[in-house]
This record gives C-alpha cells, sequence and structure tokens, in this order.
C-alpha cells in the first residue's frame, strides 16, 4: 500500500496560473495513486508553517516569492520549486525546479510580432519578487530574436505595480508609452502587466492594435477575454508544471536519492486575440493579400488569387512579400492554415480529417506532414497538450 505523506503546497490560490498549477499537482496524485495530505493556504506567505514544528514529508513552492523562499531555508524534507532558483542557493541537496521554458516563451513573442508585420518593438516587465528571473529571461530572449532579424527592442520595468499605486504607475507608464515610435508591438511579461499597457495606452488615445500591438503571457481566458481589446497571449504549460513538480516530489519522497536536475517543460501556445491582430505592414499591397488569405485560407486558394485579390502580378507580390515579411505568399498560406489548425485542435474534438478539410489542407496527411513541417510538433502532440496536462 502507498504510504501517506504530508505535503505542503505554497502558492497562491488567487491567481489563475497557481490554481492550474494545482490542477497539475492533484492530476498526477490521482493518476499515481497518492496518498498525500496536503497543506493548502490561499495567502501561503501569511501563513507559512512553522518547519520546526511541522511534520511533512516534501515541500511543492512558489518560488517567485522571497517569503516562501526565505521559510525554506534549513527545511530538511525533499522540496521542488515552481520557478527557477536563479543564482540563489538551494535549501538542500533534495531541492529541485520545475519551470516554463520562458526563454522560449520570449522567442515566441517576437516571432509573433514580427510576423505581424512591426518593425518597432518594447517589452514591459516588472521588478522581480523572488529568486526566479522569469521576466528577465523573457525579456533576454524577446531581445535576442529580434537582434537575429536586425531590430532593436526597448525595455520598461517601473517601480510600482501594487494597485495601491495605480495612478501613479499608469501615469509613468503612459510617460513610456509616449515616446515609443508607432506602431510598436509590445510584449508584456505577464497578462496582468498587459492589461497595464492597454490602459495607459486607452489614457493616450494610441488605437490597439494600429498603433500599440500587445501579447502577453499566461493566457488566462477571464483576464484575456475581458481586456478592451481581447488580449493576446501565449499559454505556459501550467498543469504540466504541476503534473511534473508532483512527479518529482514523490520520487524524491519515496527514497530516491540521486541529485535531482531541474526540468524546464516548452510553452503550449500562441493564442492571437485583437490585441495584436493587425498586420503593420506599410505596403498595402501586402496588407490586401494577407487579409484576403486570413478570409479564404480554408478556401482551395494559392498565390495567384491572392495576387488577383492584391491588384499584382504573382511574382510582384512574392518579391513584396519577401521583402517585407521574409517569406513568400505560399508560405504565407500554409502558415496561415496551420494556425487555423492549431486552435482547432486546441478547442474541439474533430477528427484530424475534418480539421484538414476546414483549414484547406487537400488530405489529413498532408495536413500531419505540413503542421509537423511548421511548428515542429504532430497534430496528435499539440491535442494531447491541449488541457496543458498529460492528464
Amino acid at each position: 500500500m502507498t504510504p501517506s505523506r504530508n505535503v505542503a503546497v505554497l502558492m497562491n490560490l488567487s491567481r489563475p496560473y497557481d490554481r492550474e498549477v494545482l490542477r497539475g499537482i492533484s492530476g498526477y496524485v490521482r493518476e499515481a495513486g497518492c496518498h498525500w495530505r496536503f497543506y493548502v493556504e490561499e495567502e501561503p506567505a501569511d501563513k507559512i508553517p512553522d518547519f520546526t514544528q511541522w511534520s511533512g514529508h516534501g515541500l511543492i513552492v512558489d518560488l517567485d516569492d522571497y517569503r516562501l523562499f526565505r521559510a525554506m531555508q534549513g527545511v530538511t524534507v525533499p522540496i521542488v520549486g515552481i520557478g527557477r532558483f536563479g543564482g540563489c542557493r538551494r535549501p538542500n541537496q533534495r531541492s529541485c525546479a520545475v519551470a516554463p521554458d520562458d526563454a522560449m516563451i520570449g522567442a515566441w513573442a517576437a516571432n509573433h510580432l514580427m510576423e505581424c508585420g512591426f518593425t518597432h518593438f518594447a517589452y514591459c516587465g516588472i521588478r522581480q519578487r523572488g529568486p526566479d528571473p522569469w521576466s528577465q529571461v523573457r525579456f533576454d530572449s524577446f531581445r535576442q530574436r529580434l537582434r537575429e532579424r536586425g531590430f532593436s527592442c526597448f525595455q520598461y520595468t517601473g517601480r510600482q505595480i501594487s494597485a495601491r499605486h495605480w495612478t501613479g504607475m499608469l501615469r509613468a507608464l503612459a510617460d513610456w508609452l509616449r515616446g515609443l515610435p508607432t506602431p510598436v508591438g509590445i510584449m508584456a511579461c505577464n497578462d496582468w502587466r498587459a492589461r497595464h499597457v492597454l490602459e495607459a495606452a486607452r489614457q493616450l488615445n494610441r488605437r490597439v492594435p494600429e498603433d500599440i500591438a500587445v501579447i502577453g503571457v499566461d493566457n488566462d481566458e477571464l483576464t484575456c477575454d475581458m481586456a478592451d481589446p481581447p488580449l493576446s497571449s501565449i499559454a505556459p504549460p501550467t498543469r504540466e508544471l504541476g503534473y511534473q513538480a508532483a512527479r518529482l516530489l514523490d520520487k524524491l519522497m519515496s527514497g530516491d536519492h540521486r541529485r535531482p536536475s531541474d526540468v524546464v517543460i516548452p510553452p503550449a501556445s500562441v493564442r492571437p486575440r485583437q490585441s495584436s491582430d493587425l498586420f503593420a505592414v506599410k505596403e498595402p499591397m501586402v496588407h490586401r493579400a494577407i487579409r484576403f488569405i486570413r478570409d479564404h485560407a480554408y478556401e482551395s486558394i494559392g498565390a495567384p488569387e491572392a495576387a488577383r485579390a492584391a491588384g499584382a502580378s504573382r511574382a510582384t507580390l512574392d518579391n513584396c512579400f519577401q521583402r517585407v515579411l521574409g517569406r513568400t505568399v505560399h508560405a504565407e498560406i500554409k502558415r496561415t492554415r496551420v494556425l487555423m489548425a492549431w486552435d482547432l485542435l486546441l478547442a474541439t474534438r474533430l477528427s484530424l480529417q475534418d480539421i484538414a478539410q476546414r483549414t484547406g489542407f487537400r488530405s489529413a496527411q498532408y495536413f500531419c506532414y505540413a503542421f509537423r513541417r511548421e511548428t515542429g510538433k504532430s497534430p496528435g502532440m499539440v491535442r494531447r497538450h491541449a488541457a496543458n496536462s498529460p492528464i
């Protein structure tokens, strides 16, 4: 019989991100048949157990909070952190971490904004509150990907992020936005920071996405849908983080004394919404062609039809696409169809044949080939992560 374990999960249940991680933890426990008694509080930093008196067997801890990190020091039971330890000393030799691939998140955001045709870029981050340098890692990767394409990047952190300083925070953020060239594509470090950017842009009477396009991170459906306009976002692997954290903790509590390795998990997907739903290209011919492709990609169209809609020859349009976007018209049609298919894989249980037909591919076999070539993943891999978890 599996022994009972006392496990403390020190995360902030008021945050949707943390709740999704907890779902992943719960999923592993059910799947593995573990008998865990959880210590979970809504605001764990205010209710940290006295570890000198707590008879527990393991911890799963949010590494984005220094109060929790300091409380762990000297604890001898196995610890799995959600995030990275950064340059901080680990609490003990049985400590490891499970983190989203923040470098890939930054690169994906840069790719998305470049694919929308922007040539000016900026990053809006926050001051770190814990040892996990996730915002800085996202910025470094975002900037590096832009540099690889010959672009530069503005950065803003700001001093105030608390709602108590709402007016001053928005005033400072608006001052920064006022000095940016437009149109500009902005990556915010997470969704609620992205909403700050949208509100500051509204106060400046800047159009979104025509003047300022914004993409966040976390893909919290409620936050994204309530934003004005709805917010584009990158979905991190939240449930997978929880699942893998629980799996690692289970191994450590079961007597695996090998030095644990940290785990990095790639993001799930980019979910475009209206806040970045604009191709910021100044070439009208390319803009007309892109609009036609997005409206008719599910039909049997090709480069000749796109060229007619743009009022140009195919050769002229291809040359313009290469100059402005760095790809051909045919590549843009295929990329658009793959993005459409990705959304259907995540949002529906349609068969691959049905998805192929709805997104303009001539067969399920060719759809699978094109999808893997474009994304590096099979449609089945994406669907298995549709709930952000293997459960």
